[in-house]
């Protein structure tokens, strides 16, 4: 069964007026229906890469550490240290065992100055 409708309609992507056979149509022809389809996919990766902007912690640093605190203090913990550098906590053990970065042990817990981690990043 086929309709007889006719509406005059402009098509969503080169804004030319075309005549459609359906309510439905939005587009004047394949190509265009395929240029909008590709330009909706290319917006909704955009969108998802924006969100990939903001400094959220992934592998092994988990926990997501306020750097404007650790801007202000002078002494550094292990965790501090390596959110600090970027880097895993294994990591940073390791360079303080070859000697890379120097620590103070106070009982269990070292203390990294930040002139040291400030030469590393020079």
């Amino acid at each position: 069964m086929s309709s007889n409708i006719r509406i005059e309609k402009t098509c969503e992507h080169c804004k030319s007026k075309f005549i459609a056979k359906t309510i439905y149509t939005r587009f004047c022809s394949h190509y265009c229906n395929r240029k909008a389809y590709k330009l909706s996919k290319l917006n909704e990766k955009l969108k998802n890469a924006n969100r990939y902007l903001t400094a959220v912690p992934t592998g092994k640093l988990k926990d997501p550490f306020n750097y404007s605190a650790i801007n202000e203090k002078e002494l550094l913990t292990i965790n501090e240290a390596s959110a600090f550098l970027c880097i895993t906590q294994v990591t940073l053990r390791r360079w303080m065992q070859e000697g890379i970065v120097k620590s103070s042990r106070i009982g269990k817990k070292h203390l990294i100055h930040r002139s040291h981690l400030n030469r590393l990043l020079k």
